[in-house]
């Protein structure tokens, strides 16, 4: 029996390597005096937005990511709160991923916290899959000072949900055959892909757990679902997922987002916020080199709610205008709906209010052309490119849009 077979892994062996509350984790380890503290990164200057990170003494007192400040406050009146350093925690991501790189060349980053690592065949060089998610662990903790949580199994499904079963600083191994005593137990809402609402049909059908889905013929499944959601269904619950690594170094997305201290309905200042927020996203993508043939519209309701609609492009573009133009008619659109379908039409219309705006590019090819702005002006503005370049020089602040400049001056 060779190596691979040893180790439990006879196909493939993944890694699902998730950081324990990244930003959190790292404003402590750069400041001893909030380590073993209730510490939760956002809202310092107000009790509108989310909170971005919470550690796990925060944790305790059911504070967790992307729950309302205003809420978190009042389960850990005494947390600390801090302001996010987006920048230093992209240069510890940075470092993160050349740890990762050292491990596997097959590497593909989920997020700033979060990756995947095809570790089939190194087993002559780390291990088990047990020895080297240790030995990974070890190196993370040696190179970055944080703990991270490892998942290994046979597929990107099974690996992720292993690395979330004993956070923090944990690892579990799921070895090829232990596939259904891992998933059964576990609730529907750990499948890939089932949401909020699926979760309610799912409950409203008798389907609570795994084991209850996997105990359906197919048939059975399509009849309440469709053909295509029965077949993913019928796939996870079973342990299934051909997905592959997707090495690809580009980012998948590129976004930018604003939340207002106060709900806001006013055109003209959502206008100029998602020209500022266009431009932005447009900036990182030429500095990358790439182009988006998708562009989105996110919002939060003010019941925190979030929600996004997309629209393609004709094109793959970072051009700023061209952003800007697509996110203002999704906006518009949204902004004629009514938030409430329920609402009496005899009732006198209300601005639509926003909590939160963002723009979203992605759908990206790789834009050559664009690594060049001045020798290839087609593929950008020329106003796109001077900007660039005042910038590059002398600061983002450099320069901005009369219109963005006027709107400051009206706040």
């Amino acid at each position: 029996m060779g190596p691979m077979a040893q180790s439990g892994f006879p196909d493939r062996m993944i890694f699902h390597v998730d950081m324990d509350a990244f930003y959190a984790s790292v404003e402590q380890l750069e400041n001893p005096a909030l380590r073993g503290k209730p510490v939760i990164v956002g809202g310092v200057d107000s009790n509108r937005g989310v909170v971005s990170s919470a550690s796990y003494e925060a944790r305790l007192f059911g504070v967790h990511s992307a729950m309302p400040v205003m809420q978190a406050r009042k389960r850990c009146p005494h947390g600390i709160f801090v302001p996010g350093r987006h920048s230093l925690y992209g240069d510890y991501s940075r470092r993160l991923m050349d740890v990762f790189s050292e491990f596997s060349p097959s590497l593909e980053q989920v997020s700033v916290d979060e990756a995947f690592l095809d570790m089939t065949g190194t087993e002559g060089l780390f291990g088990d899959g047990e020895a080297a998610g240790r030995k990974l662990k070890a190196a993370i903790v040696k190179r970055l000072g944080i703990t991270a949580s490892v998942g290994v199994a046979e597929n990107k499904f099974l690996a992720k949900l292993a690395s979330d079963a004993k956070k923090p600083d944990g690892i579990v191994v799921v070895k090829h055959g232990e596939a259904q005593a891992f998933l059964d137990p576990m609730p529907v809402d750990r499948l890939w892909g089932v949401g909020k609402k699926t979760v309610l049909e799912l409950h409203r059908v008798g389907f609570y757990t795994i084991a209850q889905l996997r105990e359906q013929a197919l048939e059975t499944l399509v009849g309440y679902f469709g053909d295509n959601f029965a077949n993913h269904l019928f796939e996870l619950s079973r342990g299934r997922d051909d997905r592959e690594i997707v090495t690809e170094s580009q980012e998948k997305s590129i976004s930018h987002e604003r939340t207002y201290e106060t709900d806001t309905g006013d055109m003209d200042a959502i206008a100029a916020t998602l020209l500022d927020l266009s431009e932005r996203v447009a900036r990182r993508a030429r500095r990358e080199g790439f182009a988006g043939r998708t562009v989105t519209f996110v919002w939060r309701n003010p019941d925190f709610s979030r929600q996004s609609h997309a629209r393609s492009l004709p094109d793959p573009t970072s051009n700023s205008q061209v952003i800007y133009e697509a996110a203002l008619d999704l906006f518009r659109g949204i902004a004629k709906a009514r938030p409430d379908a329920s609402r009496s039409t005899s009732s006198p219309r209300q601005a639509r209010k926003f909590r939160l705006i963002g723009v979203r590019l992605s759908n990206f090819s790789q834009d050559i052309q664009q690594q060049s702005l001045f020798q290839n002006p087609k593929s950008a503005s020329n106003l796109d490119a001077a900007m660039d370049a005042v910038r590059n020089k002398f600061g983002e602040s450099a320069i901005r849009r009369a219109r963005l400049s006027s709107a400051d001056e009206e706040e």
